[in-house]
């Protein structure tokens, strides 16, 4: 891949065995290997046939006996609405008051769901006034996932972006917030506030004063702060933790923590399990009107988790138990993967620091980087000429000479006149330093040619 010259064009390498989707943040698809007594437990619940088989180990079986309990007749095959209703938010709602310190959580406002792109849509559409002229306004942060602007329209609603600030590490610039606002103002109604914390693709984690900062900011302008937090169980760095928008809104006392409404989300997709496959997470609502919760009660039609996802959300809801065979392994995994994640972040920074033309902002959560790249005038007009972003343009002549497919930043929205990519923190390090090598190899060759 080195050119042999100034001008001599590049040579090709390959790297090989690396991910189909070297951005992507599904911890399975790019090789993680799953917890296998989560799988356990499951096999036995759809298999009653293995609680009396030694081959699968007595702490999953007797798991799976716990959960069979709860179920109607003991199995999984029925409605089981007390277990999807009652137990699991009930668990949850413990689950939540341990993270938050104490902060109460009622069972009655956790609402389970197959997962934050199912969902998202039907509630933002709880707050669109189909009746009026005006359309409802939704706020959602750039760079940010792509799942907000579609759920936004999906739900009859209008995407107005913000950016985030990259100079002071993708911080939510209040600033900026309202001047969104005031331009929104002339075309739609804003409602809602979207944050994502830990941020994605964009790897930064929120400070309290950042925090309070966006809580203060809901209230004067009367919107509802929508919390994507899904990402809180990678927050890896010690210095910046994981901290939710409901238990800073509650510590921030009167008028505040009983009248800015909040909904937040959680995925077991992106918790320590990482199992996207079986579709399941949960909502929780504080300070929500009436109107806006009635009919999380009252739908049928609310994508609830299938019940093998609903089992393992479950089981990561327990409380932590030294004694606990189950938590053992879990915490035993978290760890694991909060030491991968750390690695990972610096070995991007060490790696790409080095590289002339790309700089990219300390990771401090998440399982993404959204390095900046420069890209030379004479490429950006070859691309525009091809009808492509200037970073699609890139990525895909990365893709060509390496096999190294990863995500443009104009995907997830960028400040005007960058350019980024996305990268995943999630490979084994050996091959993201390969993968990091072979882009930082192939980016000078670009600049070369396109110089």
């Amino acid at each position: 891949m080195a050119a042999q010259g100034p001008g001599a064009p590049w040579v090709p390498r390959r790297v090989p065995g690396v991910p189909a989707d070297c951005s992507s943040d599904d911890a399975h698809a790019v090789g993680r290997g799953p917890l296998p007594v989560l799988r356990q437990v499951a096999a036995a619940c759809v298999c009653p046939q293995l609680l009396g088989d030694p081959a699968l180990p007595e702490v999953a079986r007797r798991r799976a006996r716990r959960v069979l309990g709860e179920m109607d007749a003991g199995n999984i095959g029925g409605y089981n609405h007390e277990h999807r209703g009652l137990g699991v938010p009930a668990r949850v709602a413990r689950f939540l008051q341990r993270r938050d310190a104490g902060v109460p959580c009622h069972p009655r406002n956790v609402v389970l769901c197959s997962g934050t792109s199912s969902i998202l849509p039907f509630v933002l559409s709880l707050l669109v006034d189909a009746g009026s002229a005006v359309a409802t306004g939704v706020l959602v942060p750039v760079p940010g996932p792509p799942l907000l602007g579609g759920a936004t329209g999906l739900a009859g609603a209008v995407a107005v972006p913000y950016p985030l600030d990259e100079e002071r590490g993708w911080a939510v610039d209040g600033r900026a917030v309202r001047e969104a606002l005031r331009r929104a103002r002339d075309t739609c109604h804003p409602k809602v506030l979207c944050v994502v914390n830990p941020g994605d693709p964009t790897g930064h984690v929120l400070s309290r004063q950042n925090m309070e900062d966006v809580v203060r900011l809901a209230a004067e302008e009367n919107l509802l702060l929508l919390a994507d937090e899904v990402q809180q169980e990678r927050a890896f760095l010690p210095g910046r933790p994981f901290l939710s928008f409901k238990r800073v809104l509650w510590e921030m006392g009167t008028p505040l923590s009983s009248a800015v409404q909040l909904v937040s989300f959680y995925s077991l997709s992106k918790s320590v399990a990482g199992e996207s496959g079986f579709r399941a997470g949960f909502l929780e609502l504080v300070n929500v009107e009436e109107g806006v919760t009635l009919p999380f009660q009252l739908a049928q039609s609310i994508p609830r988790p299938c019940v093998l996802g609903r089992i393992l959300l479950d089981v990561l809801m327990d409380p932590p138990d030294e004694g606990d065979p189950i938590q053992q392994a879990l915490e035993e995994h978290r760890q694991g993967l909060l030491r991968d994640l750390a690695h990972n972040a610096r070995l991007v920074q060490e790696v790409l620091g080095r590289a002339p033309g790309i700089r990219c902002r300390p990771v401090q959560g998440g399982a993404r980087a959204f390095p900046r790249i420069q890209l030379p005038p004479r490429a950006q007009r070859q691309a525009r000429a091809l009808g492509l972003e200037p970073d699609v343009f890139f990525c895909q002549k990365l893709r060509e000479a390496t096999g190294i497919t990863v995500a443009p930043g104009s995907q997830f929205g960028q400040p005007e006149g960058t350019h980024h990519i996305v990268l995943s923190l999630l490979p084994p390090a050996a091959m993201l330093e390969q993968i990091l090598l072979a882009l930082t190899r192939f980016h000078a060759a670009f600049l070369r040619q396109f110089s």
